[in-house]
């Protein structure tokens, strides 16, 4: 299975090692192979991973700060819950900042970057309209990793970041209805619009999705 990690989504601020180890754990609990609720083991991560502890215990460092994981001194770490409110507040970063990451994004790519677009946003719709999350995933990736490249604005996309993983992680749970279904085939909108260099047409899809989300969760919480 293609791991959702790319050059430009590792941390600056981590080791190779760290990096590798926090790529892999992430990816892990953003698949649900490590659930809500489970306990990790530094030990027990660092044999699967090949790696001692220490890289291990600064990717979990950064996966608390990313609120994917929870360090309790004296009691283990364990993943966080999917969580509807935090949902309900990262769809205010997303009406924010991710709005102004595809406008800049847009404006500023290049024809190559562009002409990617199109091929991504055509391989999300055959995802979508399948019900392949994980493909969907893995070319959602690339985009975001392409949109951030071209918005060149590391204040911007350094926030933004983490929200992708506690998003995807969500899908997952929502994994095969209608509405996720529904949703991604919105996102795959702002894709397309991103290959024809409309940054407004973007940027009013992703607004639309956002408020589909809402009302999604809105009702999840009823």
């Amino acid at each position: 299975m293609a791991q959702t990690t790319t050059a430009r989504d590792t941390a600056r601020d981590l080791d190779p090692f760290a990096s590798t180890a926090y790529a892999s754990i992430r990816d892990r609990i953003v698949r649900l192979d490590l659930p809500p609720g489970s306990l990790i083991s530094e030990n027990s991560l660092g044999a699967e991973l090949g790696l001692s502890r220490t890289p291990v215990r600064e990717a979990l460092k950064r996966l608390e700060r990313e609120y994917l994981v929870s360090i309790m001194p004296r009691r283990g770490i364990v993943v966080t819950d999917v969580d509807l409110r935090q949902q309900l507040q990262l769809l205010d970063m997303r009406r924010g900042i991710e709005v102004r990451i595809i406008a800049r994004g847009i404006e500023r790519a290049t024809p190559d970057q562009r002409a990617e677009f199109k091929r991504l946003a055509e391989g999300m719709q055959k995802c979508a309209e399948l019900n392949d999350l994980q493909g969907y995933v893995d070319i959602d990736a690339v985009f975001d990793a392409i949109i951030e490249e071209s918005c060149a604005n590391r204040f911007l996309t350094d926030a933004m970041r983490p929200v992708h993983a506690l998003i995807r992680r969500y899908w997952q749970t929502q994994k095969g209805s209608d509405t996720l279904r529904a949703a991604l085939l919105q996102h795959v909108k702002v894709a397309h619009a991103a290959a024809l260099g409309n940054a407004e047409e973007a940027r009013s899809a992703l607004l639309d999705l956002c408020e589909m989300s809402e009302q999604h969760l809105l009702k999840q919480m009823r």
